[in-house]
Protein backbone atom coordinates (compact mmCIF):
# COMPACT_ATOMS: atom_id res chain seq x y z
CA UNK A 1 0.00 0.00 0.00
CA UNK A 2 1.22 3.55 -1.07
CA UNK A 3 0.61 6.47 0.67
CA UNK A 4 0.38 8.25 -2.18
CA UNK A 5 -2.53 6.30 -2.52
CA UNK A 6 -4.86 6.80 0.12
CA UNK A 7 -7.94 9.52 0.08
CA UNK A 8 -9.58 10.68 2.94
CA UNK A 9 -12.88 11.69 2.70
CA UNK A 10 -15.91 12.76 4.51
CA UNK A 11 -18.91 10.52 4.74
CA UNK A 12 -22.43 11.11 6.22
CA UNK A 13 -23.60 7.57 5.47
CA UNK A 14 -24.57 6.54 9.12
CA UNK A 15 -25.40 2.79 7.92
CA UNK A 16 -22.06 1.78 6.25
CA UNK A 17 -20.20 3.58 9.46
CA UNK A 18 -21.75 2.06 12.12
CA UNK A 19 -21.14 -1.69 9.84
CA UNK A 20 -17.60 -0.70 9.14
CA UNK A 21 -17.18 0.41 13.03
CA UNK A 22 -18.30 -2.73 14.36
CA UNK A 23 -15.62 -4.63 11.75
CA UNK A 24 -12.44 -2.47 13.34
CA UNK A 25 -10.04 -4.09 15.84
CA UNK A 26 -10.67 -0.75 17.26
CA UNK A 27 -14.22 -0.22 16.72
CA UNK A 28 -16.15 0.89 20.02
CA UNK A 29 -19.56 2.08 20.94
CA UNK A 30 -17.54 5.76 21.22
CA UNK A 31 -17.38 6.02 17.26
CA UNK A 32 -20.57 4.80 16.56
CA UNK A 33 -22.58 7.42 14.84
CA UNK A 34 -25.58 6.57 17.50
CA UNK A 35 -23.55 7.42 20.63
CA UNK A 36 -21.79 10.40 18.46
CA UNK A 37 -25.40 11.99 17.89
CA UNK A 38 -26.08 11.83 21.57
CA UNK A 39 -23.90 14.50 22.83
CA UNK A 40 -25.18 16.65 20.28
CA UNK A 41 -22.27 18.37 19.60
CA UNK A 42 -20.38 18.65 16.39
CA UNK A 43 -18.99 15.91 15.18
CA UNK A 44 -17.47 14.28 11.62
CA UNK A 45 -17.02 10.71 10.26
CA UNK A 46 -14.00 10.68 7.74
CA UNK A 47 -12.79 7.78 5.72
CA UNK A 48 -9.66 6.27 4.68
CA UNK A 49 -9.60 4.83 0.95
CA UNK A 50 -7.15 3.05 -0.62
CA UNK A 51 -8.90 3.11 -4.78
CA UNK A 52 -12.57 2.64 -3.73
CA UNK A 53 -11.69 -0.14 -0.54
CA UNK A 54 -12.43 1.71 2.87
CA UNK A 55 -9.06 0.86 5.12
CA UNK A 56 -9.64 2.91 7.70
CA UNK A 57 -11.98 5.47 9.76
CA UNK A 58 -11.53 8.54 11.58
CA UNK A 59 -13.94 10.33 13.98
CA UNK A 60 -13.61 13.45 15.41
CA UNK A 61 -15.42 16.01 17.60
CA UNK A 62 -15.09 19.76 17.30
CA UNK A 63 -15.75 22.67 19.36
CA UNK A 64 -17.15 26.07 17.87
CA UNK A 65 -13.22 27.05 16.72
CA UNK A 66 -13.11 23.37 14.68
CA UNK A 67 -10.76 22.36 17.19
CA UNK A 68 -10.64 18.73 17.48
CA UNK A 69 -11.36 18.10 21.47
CA UNK A 70 -11.50 15.41 23.42
CA UNK A 71 -15.29 15.54 24.77
CA UNK A 72 -17.18 14.88 27.71
CA UNK A 73 -17.83 10.72 28.19
CA UNK A 74 -16.45 10.16 24.96
CA UNK A 75 -13.10 8.03 26.15
CA UNK A 76 -12.04 6.58 22.75
CA UNK A 77 -12.05 8.08 19.08
CA UNK A 78 -8.77 8.04 16.68
CA UNK A 79 -8.20 6.22 14.06
CA UNK A 80 -9.90 2.71 13.76
CA UNK A 81 -8.18 0.20 10.87
CA UNK A 82 -9.87 -1.96 8.48
CA UNK A 83 -7.63 -5.12 7.28
CA UNK A 84 -8.21 -8.07 5.39
CA UNK A 85 -8.27 -10.90 7.95
CA UNK A 86 -5.61 -12.74 5.12
CA UNK A 87 -2.96 -10.16 6.25
CA UNK A 88 0.29 -11.20 7.69
CA UNK A 89 1.63 -9.19 10.54
CA UNK A 90 4.21 -7.96 9.17
CA UNK A 91 2.03 -6.39 6.54
CA UNK A 92 -0.19 -5.30 9.18
CA UNK A 93 2.46 -3.17 10.91
CA UNK A 94 3.53 -1.46 7.77
CA UNK A 95 -0.36 -1.10 5.96
CA UNK A 96 -0.95 0.45 9.59
CA UNK A 97 1.95 2.68 9.74
CA UNK A 98 1.35 4.03 6.57
CA UNK A 99 -2.31 4.72 7.04
CA UNK A 100 -1.63 6.48 10.51
CA UNK A 101 1.30 8.71 8.72
CA UNK A 102 -1.00 9.93 5.61
CA UNK A 103 -4.00 11.00 8.88
CA UNK A 104 -1.41 12.69 10.34
CA UNK A 105 -0.43 14.57 7.18
CA UNK A 106 -3.95 15.62 6.87
CA UNK A 107 -4.96 16.65 9.66
CA UNK A 108 -1.88 18.73 10.77
CA UNK A 109 -2.98 20.88 7.69
CA UNK A 110 -6.48 21.21 8.65
CA UNK A 111 -6.69 21.69 12.09
CA UNK A 112 -4.25 24.13 14.29
CA UNK A 113 -5.54 22.11 17.68
CA UNK A 114 -6.33 18.33 18.06
CA UNK A 115 -6.71 15.87 21.26
CA UNK A 116 -7.12 12.36 20.08
CA UNK A 117 -8.08 9.67 22.67
CA UNK A 118 -7.27 6.84 21.15
CA UNK A 119 -8.69 3.12 21.77
CA UNK A 120 -6.26 0.96 23.71
CA UNK A 121 -6.34 -1.40 20.70
CA UNK A 122 -4.46 1.47 18.43
CA UNK A 123 -1.07 0.15 18.89
CA UNK A 124 1.77 1.95 16.95
CA UNK A 125 1.79 5.75 17.52
CA UNK A 126 5.00 6.18 15.46
CA UNK A 127 3.91 8.07 13.20
CA UNK A 128 2.50 10.72 15.53
CA UNK A 129 6.15 10.67 17.63
CA UNK A 130 8.12 11.13 14.37
CA UNK A 131 5.86 14.28 13.11
CA UNK A 132 8.47 16.70 12.20
CA UNK A 133 10.79 14.73 13.80
CA UNK A 134 13.98 16.69 12.66
CA UNK A 135 12.60 19.83 12.88
CA UNK A 136 13.15 21.02 16.42
CA UNK A 137 11.12 24.56 15.82
CA UNK A 138 8.39 22.91 14.49
CA UNK A 139 5.02 21.96 16.32
CA UNK A 140 5.20 18.09 17.30
CA UNK A 141 2.63 16.04 19.02
CA UNK A 142 2.90 14.81 22.56
CA UNK A 143 1.29 12.02 24.45
CA UNK A 144 -0.66 11.38 27.32
CA UNK A 145 -1.13 7.95 28.88
CA UNK A 146 -3.91 6.83 30.38
CA UNK A 147 -5.30 3.07 31.59
CA UNK A 148 -8.44 1.56 31.30
CA UNK A 149 -9.01 -1.90 32.79
CA UNK A 150 -11.20 -4.92 30.88
CA UNK A 151 -12.54 -8.07 31.76
CA UNK A 152 -12.52 -11.16 29.66
CA UNK A 153 -15.97 -12.30 29.69
CA UNK A 154 -15.35 -15.12 26.98
CA UNK A 155 -13.42 -17.73 29.03
CA UNK A 156 -14.91 -16.08 32.34
CA UNK A 157 -16.20 -19.24 34.47
CA UNK A 158 -19.66 -18.00 36.29
CA UNK A 159 -19.66 -19.71 39.00
CA UNK A 160 -16.04 -19.23 39.60
CA UNK A 161 -15.73 -15.73 39.37
CA UNK A 162 -16.67 -14.32 42.98
CA UNK A 163 -14.09 -16.23 43.86
CA UNK A 164 -11.33 -13.75 41.64
CA UNK A 165 -12.70 -10.50 42.74
CA UNK A 166 -11.85 -8.48 45.77
CA UNK A 167 -12.57 -10.35 49.60
CA UNK A 168 -14.19 -6.99 50.59
CA UNK A 169 -16.41 -7.31 46.62
CA UNK A 170 -17.40 -10.78 47.92
CA UNK A 171 -18.70 -9.69 51.40
CA UNK A 172 -20.60 -6.65 50.15
CA UNK A 173 -22.12 -8.88 47.49
CA UNK A 174 -23.20 -11.24 50.03
CA UNK A 175 -24.70 -8.09 52.22
CA UNK A 176 -26.39 -7.00 49.42
CA UNK A 177 -27.83 -10.43 48.44
CA UNK A 178 -31.50 -9.84 49.50
CA UNK A 179 -31.81 -6.34 47.18
CA UNK A 180 -33.37 -6.18 43.87
CA UNK A 181 -32.07 -5.36 40.76
CA UNK A 182 -33.74 -3.71 38.61
CA UNK A 183 -33.20 -3.97 34.76
CA UNK A 184 -35.38 -1.04 33.22
CA UNK A 185 -34.52 2.13 35.94
CA UNK A 186 -35.86 5.81 35.28
CA UNK A 187 -33.73 7.85 34.14
CA UNK A 188 -35.43 11.21 36.49
CA UNK A 189 -34.44 8.41 39.35
CA UNK A 190 -30.59 8.36 38.08
CA UNK A 191 -30.63 12.44 37.86
CA UNK A 192 -31.60 12.38 40.88
CA UNK A 193 -28.82 10.42 42.34
CA UNK A 194 -26.47 11.48 40.29
CA UNK A 195 -26.90 15.11 41.82
CA UNK A 196 -27.16 13.83 45.04
CA UNK A 197 -23.66 11.95 44.07
CA UNK A 198 -21.73 15.11 43.19
CA UNK A 199 -23.70 17.06 45.62
CA UNK A 200 -22.10 14.62 48.75
CA UNK A 201 -18.59 16.08 47.58
CA UNK A 202 -19.68 19.60 47.65
CA UNK A 203 -19.84 20.02 43.88
CA UNK A 204 -22.65 21.36 41.65
CA UNK A 205 -23.43 20.17 38.84
CA UNK A 206 -24.13 22.81 35.38
CA UNK A 207 -26.79 22.50 33.44
CA UNK A 208 -25.14 21.82 30.41
CA UNK A 209 -23.07 18.74 32.03
CA UNK A 210 -27.05 16.86 33.44
CA UNK A 211 -28.41 17.44 30.00
CA UNK A 212 -25.44 15.86 28.07
CA UNK A 213 -26.16 13.02 30.85
CA UNK A 214 -29.28 12.62 30.32
CA UNK A 215 -29.14 12.55 26.57
CA UNK A 216 -26.59 10.06 26.25
CA UNK A 217 -28.53 7.66 28.73
CA UNK A 218 -32.05 8.35 27.26
CA UNK A 219 -30.38 7.89 23.75
CA UNK A 220 -28.29 4.90 24.73
CA UNK A 221 -31.79 2.69 26.33
CA UNK A 222 -34.02 4.22 23.39
CA UNK A 223 -32.13 2.72 20.62
CA UNK A 224 -30.82 -0.44 22.70
CA UNK A 225 -27.44 0.08 22.86
CA UNK A 226 -27.75 0.72 26.63
CA UNK A 227 -29.06 -0.61 30.00
CA UNK A 228 -29.98 1.57 32.91
CA UNK A 229 -30.40 -1.06 35.87
CA UNK A 230 -30.86 0.17 39.67
CA UNK A 231 -30.19 -2.39 42.72
CA UNK A 232 -33.20 -1.14 45.03
CA UNK A 233 -33.78 -1.88 48.79
CA UNK A 234 -37.11 -1.14 50.84
CA UNK A 235 -35.60 2.55 50.46
CA UNK A 236 -35.49 2.97 46.83
CA UNK A 237 -33.00 2.94 44.26
CA UNK A 238 -29.61 2.81 46.16
CA UNK A 239 -27.45 2.43 43.19
CA UNK A 240 -27.30 3.04 39.56
CA UNK A 241 -25.37 2.34 36.51
CA UNK A 242 -25.72 2.91 32.85
CA UNK A 243 -23.61 0.30 30.71
CA UNK A 244 -23.27 1.04 26.58
CA UNK A 245 -22.55 -2.15 24.27
CA UNK A 246 -21.56 -2.78 21.02
CA UNK A 247 -20.99 -5.86 18.75
CA UNK A 248 -17.88 -7.02 20.96
CA UNK A 249 -18.13 -5.76 24.67
CA UNK A 250 -19.80 -3.44 27.38
CA UNK A 251 -18.61 -0.54 28.80
CA UNK A 252 -19.27 0.95 32.32
CA UNK A 253 -19.82 4.99 31.68
CA UNK A 254 -21.76 6.32 34.56
CA UNK A 255 -22.92 5.14 38.05
CA UNK A 256 -24.45 6.73 40.59
CA UNK A 257 -25.37 6.12 44.37
CA UNK A 258 -28.01 6.90 47.24
CA UNK A 259 -25.79 8.70 50.13
CA UNK A 260 -27.77 7.51 52.99
CA UNK A 261 -27.45 3.82 51.17
CA UNK A 262 -23.55 4.45 50.12
CA UNK A 263 -22.34 1.36 52.76
CA UNK A 264 -24.92 -1.65 51.58
CA UNK A 265 -23.39 -2.89 49.11
CA UNK A 266 -25.73 -2.29 46.42
CA UNK A 267 -23.17 -0.62 43.91
CA UNK A 268 -21.44 -3.90 43.83
CA UNK A 269 -24.09 -6.55 43.78
CA UNK A 270 -25.16 -3.90 40.67
CA UNK A 271 -21.82 -4.18 38.80
CA UNK A 272 -22.07 -8.21 39.24
CA UNK A 273 -25.25 -8.26 37.70
CA UNK A 274 -24.33 -5.95 34.45
CA UNK A 275 -21.03 -8.37 33.94
CA UNK A 276 -23.17 -11.42 34.14
CA UNK A 277 -25.89 -9.40 31.50
CA UNK A 278 -22.92 -8.76 29.73
CA UNK A 279 -21.86 -12.36 29.63
CA UNK A 280 -25.41 -13.31 28.94
CA UNK A 281 -25.77 -11.17 25.88
CA UNK A 282 -22.48 -13.43 24.14
CA UNK A 283 -19.81 -10.42 24.85
CA UNK A 284 -16.55 -10.89 24.86
CA UNK A 285 -15.15 -8.32 27.13
CA UNK A 286 -15.96 -5.74 29.69
CA UNK A 287 -14.23 -2.20 29.50
CA UNK A 288 -14.71 -0.31 32.86
CA UNK A 289 -13.49 2.80 30.71
CA UNK A 290 -10.99 4.73 32.50
CA UNK A 291 -8.66 3.52 36.27
CA UNK A 292 -7.34 7.06 36.22
CA UNK A 293 -8.13 8.42 39.30
CA UNK A 294 -7.24 6.77 42.78
CA UNK A 295 -10.27 5.63 44.28
CA UNK A 296 -12.29 4.99 41.18
CA UNK A 297 -9.43 3.00 39.56
CA UNK A 298 -9.44 1.06 42.87
CA UNK A 299 -13.27 -0.17 42.67
CA UNK A 300 -12.58 -0.83 39.18
CA UNK A 301 -9.62 -3.07 39.41
CA UNK A 302 -10.99 -5.11 42.41
CA UNK A 303 -13.16 -7.20 40.41
CA UNK A 304 -10.23 -8.58 38.90
CA UNK A 305 -9.91 -7.24 35.21
CA UNK A 306 -7.12 -6.69 33.43
CA UNK A 307 -5.25 -3.03 33.23
CA UNK A 308 -4.93 -1.84 29.28
CA UNK A 309 -2.98 0.72 28.33
CA UNK A 310 -3.84 3.59 25.47
CA UNK A 311 -3.01 7.33 24.52
CA UNK A 312 -4.52 10.46 24.14
CA UNK A 313 -2.33 12.53 21.33
CA UNK A 314 -2.07 16.10 21.51
CA UNK A 315 -1.22 18.53 19.06
CA UNK A 316 -0.78 22.20 19.14
CA UNK A 317 0.77 24.18 15.63
CA UNK A 318 3.42 26.48 16.05
CA UNK A 319 1.68 30.02 17.15
CA UNK A 320 -1.75 28.97 17.12
CA UNK A 321 -3.98 30.29 19.85
CA UNK A 322 -5.15 27.51 21.94
CA UNK A 323 -9.19 27.37 22.37
CA UNK A 324 -10.00 23.39 23.18
CA UNK A 325 -12.98 21.59 25.63
CA UNK A 326 -11.29 19.58 28.25
CA UNK A 327 -13.10 16.38 28.47
CA UNK A 328 -14.11 14.59 31.50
Amino acid sequence: MSSSMLQLSETTDYVAWDAWVDQSAQGTIFSNSRFLRSLNTRFRLFTIQDGHQVVALLSVIEDEAENIVRFPFTPYQGILFLHDESLLPRQKILDEFRITEFIVGELTQRYCHMVLPCSWNFEDIRPFLWHNYHVHAAAHFTVQPRYTAVLDLKSMDVSRYPAQVRACRRQELKKSSAFTINGKASVDDFSRLYIATFARQEITLEHNSLALVQSIISQAVAQGYGRLSSCDTSAGPASMCLFLYDKTRAYYLFAANEPAQRNTGAATRLIFDNIFEARRRGLDELDFVGVNSPDRGDFKLSFNPELKLYFELNYAAIGASAKTRDGA
